[in-house]
Formats: structure tokens, C-alpha cells, sequence
């Protein structure tokens, strides 16, 4: 075997080791979003028809999120009438 004559470089090169790697073909997935939403029927302090409030909150926990929702509400001059729903959702 006579390799005394091939540098380092021509050695890779013949091995194959010399090529750039190349980033993979597959595309990069983006991260699911994940958010807690929450329903409640509110009405105006001064009466009226209850309607639909819909807060979208980045905490898992369904109770911190109802809290904020409510807060949410509260500033808004609206009365809290119900929850109607609390659910994660992933997109």
C-alpha cells in the first residue's frame, strides 16, 4: 500500500469526506401553538342582551385562563354571566 504520495485533502476527497453537508430536503415544521380558550356570556352593567366573549390566553391552565377572562371583562365595564366553555386548543 502506497499512500506515502496522497496529502490529507486528496485522502478525504477519495473517502468522500471533502463534500459540504448539505441541510436536509425536509422542511422545518413549525411549533404548534398552543392557547386556552375561553367562552363567557357577558352583558353590559346596564342590562341588556348577554353576548359571547371569547379570550384567547397562552397559559395551559384552564383556571389562571378563566381568571384573565374574566379580569378582561371586568374592564371592559361587563358583567360575567356564565363560562360557557373552557378548552385547549393546538394548532
Amino acid at each position: 500500500m502506497n499512500n506515502a504520495g496522497l496529502s490529507e485533502q486528496e485522502m478525504r476527497s477519495a473517502l468522500g469526506l471533502d463534500r459540504p453537508v448539505q441541510a436536509s430536503s425536509v422542511p422545518s415544521q413549525k411549533r404548534p401553538r398552543r392557547y386556552t380558550l375561553v367562552v363567557l356570556s357577558v352583558r353590559k352593567k346596564t342590562g341588556g342582551l348577554p353576548f359571547r366573549l371569547e379570550y384567547q390566553c397562552s397559559s395551559i391552565s384552564k383556571l389562571k385562563a378563566q381568571m384573565e377572562a374574566e379580569q378582561l371583562a371586568r374592564k371592559q365595564n361587563l358583567n360575567v354571566w356564565a363560562v360557557l366553555d373552557i378548552r385547549q386548543i393546538d394548532e
